[in-house]
């Protein structure tokens, strides 16, 4: 139920922004569940046909734990840049990797958004440093 209720207030959040959740996600990590959200783009969609996924994430720079794909995402007519805010999901295009914002940082090319994760989810990623963490659909 909380997980239902999290994702619920994450896509009421979103859709007053403007970014229109296209795909609910669960994230686990040590057998807990925590939601997220996809956005409605080419390149999230791509995301959302290849899950799950098992990843595991690393600290980078303080400011983001990222992870690398198996493959690379189509990214269609998707945003080549952002200005990735604490919580988004984000595409890395010249590494091929997801990038999850644990600070706010500066509009920046090459990065294309495709989500966002709720506060619990986020400080799970941030904990969960050679752990894996898996991603799937919300059906």
């Amino acid at each position: 139920m909380k997980l239902l209720t999290a994702a619920a207030a994450i896509t009421t959040c979103l859709l007053m922004s403007g970014n229109v959740m296209a795909q609910n996600i669960q994230i686990k990590v040590d057998g807990k569940a925590y939601a997220g959200g996809l956005n409605g783009n080419d390149a999230a969609k791509d995301f959302a046909a290849k899950l799950p996924l098992k990843l595991k994430f690393e600290d980078f720079g303080s400011t983001e734990r990222i992870s690398y794909l198996p493959k690379s995402l189509n990214l269609g007519s998707a945003p080549r840049s952002c200005d990735p805010q604490k919580g988004d999901i984000t595409y890395y295009i010249p590494w091929g990797n997801l990038a999850v914002f644990v600070r706010d940082f500066r509009p920046s090319d090459n990065l294309v958004p495709l989500g966002k994760l709720s506060p619990e989810a986020l400080k799970a990623i941030q904990e969960s440093s050679s752990k894996d963490v898996e991603i799937s659909l919300v059906k």
